[in-house]
């Protein structure tokens, strides 16, 4: 190949790379856009995972893309990483403060952690962008609930029965509240009247919380009948396995309560309660069990208001235990 006098090669070589050097920008700049564009779609699809790849790979180039950080943290509060989606979620807040979707994940993110005046923030903050939205209104109400706000609960549990009387999950709400109210007759009645006309999905759910009125109504039998029907349908109900547990410990059946209760706090390890029960089963049977578990209700009752009062009860059991030698384990 000969090269022309004039110049004329030098010139197309130098075209040539120009070109290519916008082709490849514009390709680069596609890119980019495309792994937010993927991510939602896998997030479409449910594959969650793949989803979070593509947005953190969005983020690797270009980590202020506040849209990748908003819905990295949304997929990451349905994977389970709730530490991880609320600092996405936070980091996207500055751009979408009045996005109905990041306040009410968010949320969820606190909730997830206990940090319920965070969560209820965030759901209200939400509720402002879509007055009414039954997605927010059920959290908003079980976060209230879960700081003893149990009036504020209550208002928000009959305004879904309003909203959506087909959504079964107020009712619960609503008689779970009325029992924390010392209103058990009323919950009770709720509960009856609810229980003709719902799914039959929510009806395991129902049977427990009609248990645990029967509970504070003294009528143990029927407590347990309840527990045991909400069982035969849902078996890994955590609330009916708590509720005969506690029944087979007030009636010195203790072989049979820790069964009960080891696979309730197996199958929601944060359910406090279970904990301070198995605590007492255990005390005269294996005292480092006992021990164990009493230390993990101490744990968590101390940032869970409705079982701070027993702090003192179980404070007084240890050192009792303590003073003690070892047991003969079952």
């Amino acid at each position: 190949m000969s090269i022309a006098k004039d110049g004329t090669f030098g010139r197309s070589i130098v075209h040539f790379l120009l070109v290519a050097l916008i082709l490849l920008s514009g390709c680069v700049t596609t890119e980019r856009v495309s792994f937010v564009a993927q991510g939602n779609q896998y997030a479409r699809d449910g594959l969650l995972r793949e989803a979070a790849d593509s947005y953190k790979k969005a983020l690797i180039q270009n980590p202020e893309n506040l849209t990748a950080h908003r819905n990295l943290g949304m997929v990451l509060v349905k994977m389970g990483d709730y530490k991880g989606a609320v600092r996405h979620l936070e980091k996207a807040m500055s751009k979408f403060e009045k996005d109905f979707d990041a306040n009410y994940y968010l949320g969820e993110g606190y909730r997830a952690q206990d940090k319920y005046a965070e969560a209820i923030f965030h759901y209200k903050k939400a509720l402002k962008l879509h007055d009414g939205d039954i997605r927010a209104l059920k959290p908003l109400a079980w976060s209230y609930f879960k700081i003893r706000y149990y009036s504020e609960a209550l208002t928000i549990a009959r305004e879904m029965q309003k909203i959506a009387p087909d959504d079964d999950q107020s009712g619960i709400i609503a008689a779970r509240t009325l029992l924390k109210l010392k209103r058990p007759k009323e919950a009770l009645a709720m509960v009856s009247t609810a229980k003709k006309q719902i799914a039959a999905a929510s009806r395991p759910y129902y049977n427990s919380v009609e248990g645990d009125i029967l509970y504070e109504l003294n009528d143990y039998e029927g407590a347990a009948r309840a527990y045991r029907e909400a069982l035969k349908e849902q078996p890994l109900l955590a609330g009916a396995l708590l509720g005969l547990g506690r029944y087979a410990l007030d009636h010195g059946k203790n072989q049979q309560a820790i069964t009960y209760l080891e696979r309730a706090v197996r199958l929601r390890p944060r359910l406090t309660e279970g904990h301070y029960l198995l605590g007492k089963t255990f005390e005269n049977i294996d005292r480092e069990k006992s021990l164990k578990y009493y230390k993990y209700f101490r744990r968590q009752a101390a940032a869970d208001p409705e079982f701070i009062a027993r702090l003192n009860e179980v404070k007084q059991r240890v050192t009792a235990l303590q003073g003690k030698g070892n047991t003969i384990k079952r």
